[in-house]
């Protein structure tokens, strides 16, 4: 729990600072608000897919280790 109340901490600062520099930026401009979103989508999709392929390595490690210790 410890660490998700600092991660949240960090992202809320984070944000907070981000808001004070370019909310007026974001709200005038339709574009910057497409922008901003398209961004974020894919972030959080190329965040997705480096760990699915990462779980997918462990994976085959792990089949792997399990076939070698059965033989």
């Amino acid at each position: 729990m410890k660490e998700f109340i600092s991660t949240f901490f960090v992202c809320l600062i984070i944000c907070w600072i981000f808001t004070f520099f370019f909310a007026g930026l974001i709200l005038n401009n339709i574009w910057a608000i497409i922008i901003l979103i398209a961004f974020l989508l894919s972030v959080f999709i190329t965040i997705f897919m480096k760990q699915e392929s990462r779980i997918e390595e462990l994976e085959k490690k792990v089949e792997n280790l399990l076939n070698n210790k059965q033989d």
